[in-house]
């Protein structure tokens, strides 16, 4: 995992969701609209929704309880890369695992990291940002 700040992307979107089971859904949704809308393809869109869920999800289990507590996710586009951020209000670096085959949880960083093209996070002023990024073929860019 890299820990690269987006400063040269263009914001395509963003949502900030309640830290609460129905916001990978959300989050899903918001990233297909945005790959449909660009049509940047089925592959980016599978990845980045399986990968959207996965860090909104990972919101849900550590920063519950914590009062006020919201997840905000930012999708970009960077050069020829499809970035997706997932911000939260912990600094708490995320952990790559490597449960038993028995566990139920545990596997989401490893399956990003195989599935994306590049991941990391950072700290922010309050709390931290986990990303993906993905390589897209931009078709819009040469529309007539």
């Amino acid at each position: 995992m890299s820990d690269p700040v987006c400063r040269d992307g263009i914001e395509l979107g963003k949502i900030r969701l309640p830290v609460s089971v129905s916001s990978p859904k959300a989050a899903r949704d918001l990233i297909g609209i945005m790959v449909g809308q660009w049509g940047l393809g089925e592959e980016v869109d599978f990845v980045a929704r399986l990968a959207v869920c996965e860090l909104v999800t990972n919101t849900f289990c550590h920063c519950a309880g914590m009062p006020g507590s919201t997840v905000l996710v930012v999708i970009s586009r960077v050069g020829h890369l499809f970035r997706v951020e997932v911000h939260d209000s912990t600094t708490e670096a995320p952990q790559m695992r490597r449960p038993a085959d028995t566990e139920e949880t545990g596997r989401g960083l490893a399956l990003i990291s195989d599935l994306a093209d590049d991941c990391g996070y950072y700290l922010t002023a309050f709390g931290k940002a986990v990303w993906f990024s993905i390589k897209a073929h931009w078709p819009l860019d040469h529309a007539a």
